[in-house]
């Protein structure tokens, strides 16, 4: 675990700043993904615009979406399964 601490202390400036680059770079990369994995289950659910009134009944609302999107693809996996199993 020391031999770790010692190779990052060894990093030129060089290397540190191509490192944060890059690792900026990476998160927004992932950022954008997710983001536009949420923005089609919204657009999918009806979800574009939340109709609640009041925040807990939006967050209610947001996660009950959630769940419906994840139970909808858990049962597209569970129905592949399925097929697998009667081939």
């Amino acid at each position: 675990m020391m031999r770790e601490h010692d190779d990052e202390d060894q990093l030129t400036q060089r290397e540190k700043s191509t490192l944060d680059i890059i690792t900026k770079e990476l998160a927004r990369v992932r950022a954008t993904a997710m983001e536009g994995s949420f923005g089609t289950q919204k657009e999918h659910y009806d979800m574009r615009r939340i109709k609640a009134r009041k925040k807990k009944t939006e967050i209610l609302y947001i996660f009950f979406g959630i769940h419906t999107a994840n139970v909808v693809h858990l049962a597209g996996r569970l129905a592949e399964q399925e097929q697998v199993k009667a081939a």
